[in-house]
């Protein structure tokens, strides 16, 4: 596995290089994102826990991926700014099915949260004893007022028709 650094800047506010890197693996695919940020970390001489991949592309074909790298002056600031998504996706293959495992059973075992119980006001409004008596209404009458017959019909005969006398040489304009 080859490695060449296309792009690399420092970004003060937070704490980081944003490294953007080409590696090459030669009669291999892709090589997997773990051993990719070991040999990165060995690469820049810095510790595991502060380098972390964020994004890997491959060509269809090409032999060549390009990975941008986040390279953070401390493991307490990069816990802190990377996204939970990508610390697991940097993470080997059997802690990630860990994990998985964990997160499945903790929904399992959870069980359905109960509603607490609201406390029952010392004060209640009173009731009102008497309803008021409601106003008879009028029927609405409807006005549905009759239109004549559209000759929509005759129109669409005559057009049928004008279009059958054109010639074809007017259509073909």
């Amino acid at each position: 596995m080859e490695i060449k650094v296309l792009n690399e800047s420092y970004n003060p506010v937070m704490k980081r290089k944003e490294i953007r890197v080409e590696v090459t693996h030669t009669s291999a695919g892709t090589p997997e994102r773990f051993s990719t940020r070991k040999a990165l970390a060995e690469w820049f001489n810095a510790k595991l826990d502060n380098l972390y991949i964020t994004d890997m592309i491959t060509g269809t074909g090409t032999q060549r991926t390009v990975c941008n790298v986040e390279l953070y002056d401390e493991q307490n600031i990069a816990a802190r700014i990377v996204p939970a998504h990508i610390r697991v996706r940097n993470l080997p293959a059997e802690e990630r099915k860990k994990l998985k495992e964990e997160k499945v059973e903790k929904k399992e075992v959870k069980p359905p949260a109960e509603k607490p119980e609201k406390p029952e006001k010392a004060e209640k409004k009173p009731e009102k004893l008497e309803k008021p008596e409601k106003k008879e209404e009028k029927p609405v009458e409807k006005k549905v007022e009759e239109k004549p017959a559209e000759k929509k019909p005759e129109k669409k005969e005559a057009r049928k028709e004008a279009k059958k006398e054109e010639p074809k040489s007017a259509k073909a304009k």
